[in-house]
């Protein structure tokens, strides 16, 4: 599936004032139908984004394909490797300075390290060195106001303070510069925003076969 994207229309409808904002957001592709799983993320410029605890997340192998296919995280945030597939896999990432690889047979599963501190936001791409067509990204973000869209292209987030923030749409797939498309917004109250896409394109990625799996007796 591959995305190519303009920003056409960014259309903000405002509501009651309030000390804090909630954000409600949706994006569109051109024929205003929802876009599913893109991530979108807010950044206040104002002041310091609100610290939160620390997460657990899990990336699982299942059916010879990472699930889920992005995962969005903060950098202090744990993520464990789970394989609930029948054979081994060999994970890698193939980006961003936090590098890793390990094999990781059926039934087992490996915790991370933590990420170095870095302040930048820091997309990692991962792979299977024995299954070529999987893939995987992590997106490393330093907020606690990210989502994926549902499938009506929907998001909201409960923001903290009022203000003006960076908004952000990523996916791997998306064609703009760093994968990226944003805007300012100046929160002052309730808002409810559409983003309006000018120009998608997807493109499916073939699937293996079933007798691509027949050399995997051996793991």
């Amino acid at each position: 599936m591959y995305i190519r994207a303009i920003v056409a229309s960014f259309a903000i409808f405002t509501a009651s004032q309030t000390s804090a904002a909630i954000l409600d957001v949706t994006v569109l592709n051109p024929d205003k139908s929802g876009v599913d799983s893109i991530v979108l993320y807010a950044e206040p410029l104002d002041q310091p984004a609100p610290k939160i605890e620390r997460k657990k997340i899990e990336i699982t192998q299942k059916d010879r394909a990472f699930a889920p296919h992005i995962t969005v995280m903060q950098r202090q945030d744990e993520v464990q490797f789970s394989n609930k597939d029948d054979f081994t896999h060999h994970i890698y990432s193939i980006s961003g300075p936090n590098r890793f690889s390990f094999k990781l047979k059926s039934g087992e599963s490996k915790a991370l390290e933590a990420f170095e501190p870095d302040s930048s936001t820091e997309t990692v791409a991962m792979g299977c060195n024995i299954h070529d067509w999987m893939s995987g990204f992590i997106l490393i973000v330093d907020t606690p106001y990210f989502a994926k869209t549902t499938k009506t292209g929907s998001v909201s987030f409960d923001l903290h303070h009022l203000g003006k923030y960076r908004l952000t749409l990523w996916h791997p797939q998306l064609k703009a510069e760093n994968n990226r498309l944003t805007q300012i917004v100046d929160i002052s109250q309730n808002q409810s925003l559409t983003w309006q896409l000018s120009e998608t394109f997807y493109e499916i990625q073939p699937k293996a076969d079933e007798e691509d799996f027949e050399f995997l007796d051996e793991y």
